[in-house]
């Protein structure tokens, strides 16, 4: 029986089986010619234009989605942080809207000490009420400690 291989290849196989070296027979090369390795790519008799053409396509399609995708995650990062900020700039310019009315209101009812509270920014403001309420634990009897505690769970709860 004629085999389609060369005599090299054939001899290759035989003395690495007769050595005991049968792993070494196969390659990541198949024996023979390109023409019988079963890939499209690899024919000889047949325009392989058309697969390249569309295994290079996919490959291409697949690295293109591949690398957007962190992209577009970066971008919808970029877009919540974007309206979290728009909400948080709204908000701001609300809380100060009402500040500004609030001092408004206090200066036309005349009363110093409102208008002290009314132009207190949010810090001074929230150090304010801290000092009260630990004045009024000492006044009690109760340990200022705990009252700040208590603040501090109320403001962050």
């Amino acid at each position: 029986m004629a085999s389609p291989y060369t005599i090299a290849e054939e001899m290759l196989g035989a003395s690495s089986s007769q050595r005991g070296l049968a792993g070494m027979e196969r390659t990541a090369a198949p024996k023979g010619p390109n023409m019988m390795d079963g890939g499209a790519a690899s024919k000889v008799g047949v325009n392989t234009q058309p697969y390249n053409n569309s295994r290079l396509q996919e490959q291409n399609n697949l690295q293109n989605t591949s690398s957007a995708v962190p992209q577009a995650e970066a971008d919808a990062i970029m877009d919540v942080r974007k309206q979290r900020l728009v909400g948080d700039n709204a908000e701001y310019k609300a809380a100060e809207f009402a500040e500004e009315r609030k001092a408004e209101v206090l200066s036309v009812l005349g009363s110093p000490a409102t208008q002290a509270m009314a132009s207190m920014t949010p810090p001074e403001a929230s150090k304010f009420r801290n000092d009260i309420a630990t004045g009024k634990a000492m006044a009690m009897g109760a340990n200022p400690d705990l009252v700040q505690n208590a603040i501090g769970n109320e403001r962050y709860a």
